[in-house]
């Protein structure tokens, strides 16, 4: 856990990044622009890919040892858990390839998904010759088929969740005000 002073805006632990995964996961869906969806995204796989620092941080030497193929403190640890968890999960490399890469402008670290990218468009639902709803949408694209975005996040987080009530990491929260 975190001690005071910290630069984590009053975040604690992972799961208080899972529950930032969930705030931008539902800012992703009802952005109404291109640009809020463009930052929702942007936010949603830095946050699901981020999730994985802080639960190394939280692990206990054992458990770091048992997940990652490396002690705490050692070269390694995230490959090493993203190679022993992919089955468990599986959205984590594609977060951490997208969060790679817009922090970056382009992956610097780990094996590059050559055959996945992301974009966004705007969606035009139609009625007759007419117009009827257009709005923002974000993809990714994965050997030419293109995916909601949403469901990689979702799919993420629900994967996250599991992970940290398996692990013991999750923190109950107090009902909210």
């Amino acid at each position: 856990m975190a001690t005071s002073p910290d630069k984590t805006f009053g975040l604690r632990s992972s799961t208080d990044l899972y529950l930032k995964l969930i705030h931008d996961i539902d800012r992703l869906r009802s952005g109404v622009g291109t640009k809020a969806v463009q930052y929702a995204a942007f936010d949603a796989a830095i946050t699901g890919s981020h999730i994985l620092d802080w639960v190394l941080h939280e692990l206990d030497e054992a458990s770091h040892l048992r997940l990652t193929g490396v002690g705490k403190g050692m070269k390694g640890a995230v490959a090493g858990f993203i190679q022993r968890n992919c089955g468990m999960l599986g959205g984590l490399e594609f977060c951490r390839q997208i969060a790679n890469s817009v922090k970056h402008v382009t992956i610097t670290m780990g094996p590059v998904m050559t055959n996945m990218s992301t974009g966004s468009t705007v969606k035009l639902e139609w009625q007759g010759d007419r117009i009827t709803n257009a709005y923002a949408h974000a993809f990714i694209k994965i050997d030419d088929q293109k995916y909601s975005v949403i469901e990689l996040f979702q799919s993420m987080a629900e994967q996250w969740f599991l992970f940290l009530e398996i692990e013991g990491l999750w923190v109950e929260q107090p009902p909210e005000e």
